[in-house]
């Protein structure tokens, strides 16, 4: 009997199993928009056709050294410089941890099926303990590696310390879209495989593709009679290993080996499916001598398909094989093989994948009942003839909006999120079966008649950027996630679901914290007057016409100085003045490039002064500036890189500062202006050269700038001249798609694609053991204002103390918790010794505010609360 993993399978009683993953299957429409009960046909592939092509742009493909490659040269390079630094308190997981992100693959422990092992989609590989189940069943594994998608899992049946790991997730081989797209259709890096001997403490390099990542490992099977004989099915073809993944031999050279099955009873013979997305050969194929030759198996299965095809052998009668065979955008069906796969009947047409038979679908067989089938594709159906018929047993549209409890049940019995992608029986009960999806680990107890999901703790979701906090409140924060709709934060780790769809952009009020905003994929906008409650969201998108025009994760902005002030972008700019009540196209109406915007950013103090970013879809990417509110826009492209722009910052404290941030590999990925785009400044020079998705400025100290790519967070605190990694606490790495900051208790929050939010305190005043400013900088000290808080009804003032070692320049400033100076209170030489300024705070309204004191180039600065 052997043990592999990626698609479905069960094995017997001392076996394993498994599936694959990471980044495609999007279009989850939840019940608030929802109009026809059925799903988008183009959702997931739009979804990842825009993620991959912002990474691979200008070229078809990503460079095939280009992650690792960076990986290294940040770990080498970014790692020792300022201690100071570092030695802030490390990032912490915000969760959300009752909500579950795309999963790929699953395995179970054969000597202790209490501990299983999965494979997030851009998440890395996760280990639970106790099935699943609880409030923190799962852990995640740290490989060392830059590991993301985790496709395949097989632990050996002998030595359950011995555990391989397949990376990276694929769909289409080559240029298997045929120009669909500007680059090959693919889901995350892939690394080759991984092998640890000590469960999971260390890890090795097995298959080393650290050089080779555009390519994937889909599935892996081990000879249970001989643990050391391994296959792994890969997107270059079929591999195999006689030595535990000490060496490798491509076997059997069709590309994309989607699944790979051994006999248990006799493991020379092998069988392989190949082909995804129209590449060549694809067949189910049949080894009898363990890999030496191969036969296309072709009575009675299809001579064509263009999707793929996933496999289950029973593990008591091998000779009995089911596969579950798609095109692209349909199932073909479910065939049986009752003679070792010499003919193959077609047991049923049903259409189980829909249109994601290039993307999530499985077959399993029950492991005593070879007639006892379920197949997953969107839903997850039931035989209990061999095939022949299948009953409906999930439904993906019955999830529960709102806060789900940690662990579950996260819906009613019926209830399994969409998109399956693995499945895999319980080693010992037979009633058992788990199954992996687009909303994480879900199990049956009952064989397949009930479900709930198991996910406490799996802190697995996938963030796009346009994550929101809000300004007065460390406890409301806002994010749209990959088919899991928009999630909010309230200062618990489990979040509250709203809206549906994929989540994209969001945005809160920041005078009015009842009013939120959400968005659904291509600019469907939701807007709540109710703090986001559930039933509260209503559609606010109505006044901009062919939405079609815009990004997959189309964005909109609204001000932080008028909130009634918003701007949205398809291929062109609209704009409201009355909160989202209405839209008017700017620019006269005229597209800026005929490109859709991927990227906006406005002006702290002014509604007029906007940034936009636009794809290069019809012509390069540009970026575009208006200082007129959208009466006309100017092209301030200049000499910055064709690449996408996937985040611009402007300096809360001068609109004139504004910071772009590029995706892609090849070209710097941050560009500084300090006159509003007219000119631009490289301040990427020794960031790492990978695809690059944030940037944030810190409205007090703003020579502080923080930075997210493709594999962690970085910041320099001379407004870009050095960098360092800024990554304690965070897995080794992490795709990070927004950052934000939480003003009000002074955290930087990173919104990640596959491992949840996390947060850290940003730095304070860069003294001169972190700023390093000139030896002529004198010491000093700056006290608590006191009273604090103070109150300005009853007519209360407030004091601020410091103390100067010699005379020097001083500037004492109080500013809002936007960044924005409200008071100065000092600013020329002052004389050594203490000093003490009376501040009124007449005009503020109650909240909370600093004070930051500037002596030369270095800085103190405190908090104040203003009461009523």
């Amino acid at each position: 009997m052997m043990t592999r993993s990626n698609p479905p399978k069960r094995r017997r009683a001392f076996a394993m199993l498994l599936a694959g993953f990471f980044l495609a299957s999007f279009c989850f429409l939840a019940r608030p928009i929802e109009t026809s009960g059925t799903r988008s046909p183009s959702g997931a592939m739009q979804a990842l056709d825009f993620f991959a092509a912002a990474r691979a742009y200008p070229n078809a493909t990503i460079p095939a050294q280009g992650h690792y490659r960076a990986f290294e040269y940040s770990k080498s390079n970014l790692q020792k410089k300022n201690a100071a630094l570092r030695a802030t308190e490390p990032w912490q997981l915000l969760g959300p941890k009752n909500v579950g992100g795309r999963t790929n693959a699953i395995a179970f422990n054969p000597l202790n099926p209490n501990t299983i092992y999965v494979g997030a989609a851009s998440g890395g590989l996760w280990r639970s303990y106790t099935g699943g189940v609880g409030v923190e069943a799962w852990e995640y594994v740290d490989t060392g590696f830059p590991v993301l998608g985790v496709g395949a899992i097989a632990i050996d049946p002998l030595d359950s310390n011995v555990i391989y790991i397949g990376t990276g997730e694929v769909y289409g081989y080559q240029n298997s879209l045929g120009g669909v797209t500007v680059r090959t259709t693919r889901g995350s890096y892939g690394i080759g495989i991984l092998k640890t001997i000590d469960g999971g403490a260390t890890w090795s390099k097995s298959l080393d593709w650290t050089q080779e990542q555009q390519r994937g490992v889909q599935a892996l099977a081990l000879n249970p009679t001989n643990s050391s004989i391994i296959y792994a099915g890969t997107t270059e073809g079929t591999y195999k290993s006689m030595n535990a993944g000490a060496s490798w031999t491509l076997v059997h050279n069709v590309p994309m080996a989607m699944d790979i099955d051994l006999n248990p009873l006799d493991p020379n013979i092998v069988f392989v499916a190949c082909g995804d997305l129209g590449s060549p050969g694809a067949a189910v194929y049949r080894s009898k001598d363990a890999g030496a030759t191969w036969q296309k198996l072709t009575n009675g299965l299809p001579a064509n398909y263009t999707g793929k095809t996933i496999l289950d052998i029973h593990p008591l009668e091998p000779n009995i094989i089911y596969a579950h065979v798609a095109n692209d955008f349909n199932s073909l069906g479910i065939y049986r093989s009752t003679d070792s796969g010499d003919t193959w009947e077609r047991r049923s047409s049903l259409d189980i994948a829909q249109y994601q038979g290039w993307y999530s679908h499985f077959v399993i067989v029950h492991p005593f009942d070879p007639e006892t089938v379920i197949a997953g594709g969107i839903d997850l159906w039931k035989s209990v003839d061999g095939g022949r018929t299948f009953t409906r047993k999930s439904n993906w549209a019955a999830w529960q909006f709102g806060v789900v409890p940690i662990g579950g049940p996260e819906g009613p019995p019926n209830y399994s999120h969409a998109d399956h992608h693995a499945a895999m029986y319980h080693p010992i009960d037979p009633d058992i079966v788990y199954f992996t999806n687009d909303g994480g680990v879900f199990r049956s107890r009952d064989n397949g008649e009930t479900f709930e999901g198991v996910n406490g703790g799996y802190a697995s979701t996938q963030f796009y950027n346009g994550f929101s906090c809000a300004w007065n409140d460390s406890n409301l924060a806002i994010g749209g996630l990959q088919d899991n709709s928009t999630v909010i934060y309230e200062g618990a780790a489990a979040w509250r679901r709203v809206i549906g769809g994929d989540g994209c952009w969001t945005a809160i009020d920041q005078q009015n914290h009842n009013v939120m905003y959400g968005e659904a994929q291509q600019l469907n906008i939701f807007k709540s007057l109710q703090r986001g409650h559930e039933s509260s969201w209503f559609g606010v998108a109505g006044g901009i016409p062919t939405r079609n025009n815009a990004s997959f994760v189309a964005p909109y902005i609204v001000s932080p100085f008028d909130p009634q002030t918003l701007y949205a972008g398809t291929n062109r700019v609209y704009k409201s003045t009355n909160a989202a009540g209405s839209w008017t196209a700017t620019n006269g109406g005229r597209v800026l490039d005929n490109n859709p915007l991927v990227s906006l950013a406005m002006s702290a103090t002014n509604t007029d002064t906007v940034y936009a970013g636009t794809s290069p879809i019809t012509t390069r990417a540009h970026v575009f500036r208006t200082i007129n509110g959208g009466l006309t826009w100017d092209d301030v492209t200049g000499a910055l890189p064709d690449r996408y722009p996937m985040d611009i910052a402007v300096d809360p404290n001068d609109s004139r500062k504004v910071y772009v941030v590029f995706s892609g590999f090849g070209a710097s990925h941050l560009f500084k202006s300090h006159d509003a785009g007219w000119t631009w400044i490289d301040i990427g020079a020794g960031l790492p050269d990978v695809p690059s998705s944030a940037v944030t400025v810190d409205p007090l100290f703003p020579e502080h700038i923080y930075f997210g790519n493709d594999l962690g967070v970085y910041v320099s605190v001379n407004g870009g001249g050095s960098w360092q990694e800024w990554r304690e606490g965070l897995p080794s790495a992490v795709l990070v798609m927004d950052l934000t900051i939480s003003p009000s208790n002074r955290k930087l929050r990173v919104a990640t694609h596959g491992n949840g939010v996390w947060e850290r305190t940003l730095l304070e005043a860069p003294d001169v053991s972190v700023h390093e400013p000139p030896q002529n900088i004198v010491s000093f000290r700056l006290e608590q204002n006191y009273p604090n808080p103070f109150s300005l009804q009853r007519g209360e003032r407030t004091t601020i103390a410091y103390e100067l070692e010699n005379a020097s320049a001083v500037q004492l400033v109080v500013y809002n918790m936007m960044g924005q100076e409200v008071a100065r209170l000092q600013d020329g030489m002052v004389s050594a010794g203490r000093h003490s300024v009376r501040f009124e705070g007449k005009k503020l309204a109650a909240g909370a505010y600093f004070y930051r004191l500037r002596v030369g180039e270095a800085m103190l600065m405190r908090k104040m609360l203003v009461v009523e």
